[in-house]
């Protein structure tokens, strides 16, 4: 069975979280598939010591999983007008992609 985030210590919670805080609520980017999830619903890869996308059709490989994972809220920010249209709080599973994206 695969462990997930919201499997871990308080502790381990704080080194591998990507989110702005360690809860199992806050939400988090995935720049592979472009979606949110909870990061509560992170897989735990021990073997790489990082986490990945929580979804089962993400290309997402395990040793870029901190690069292509991102807190939702400071991800929006930096991304600036490529995200003015995206939600405070977003939809888990629904694709959001950056407007530069489009063109």
């Amino acid at each position: 069975m695969e462990k997930r985030y919201r499997d871990l210590t308080q502790k381990e919670k704080a080194s591998y979280s990507v989110a702005e805080d360690a809860s199992d609520k806050a939400w988090v980017y995935c720049d592979a598939c472009r979606r949110a999830v909870e990061q509560g619903d992170l897989i735990v890869d021990d073997v790489e010591g990082a986490l990945q996308c929580a979804y089962s059709d993400c290309v997402l490989e395990g040793n870029i999983a901190v690069q292509r994972l991102h807190g939702w809220e400071t991800y929006r920010e930096e991304l600036g007008y490529d995200a003015a249209d995206w939600p405070e709080e977003p939809q888990s599973g629904r694709r959001y992609e950056p407007r530069s994206a489009d063109s």
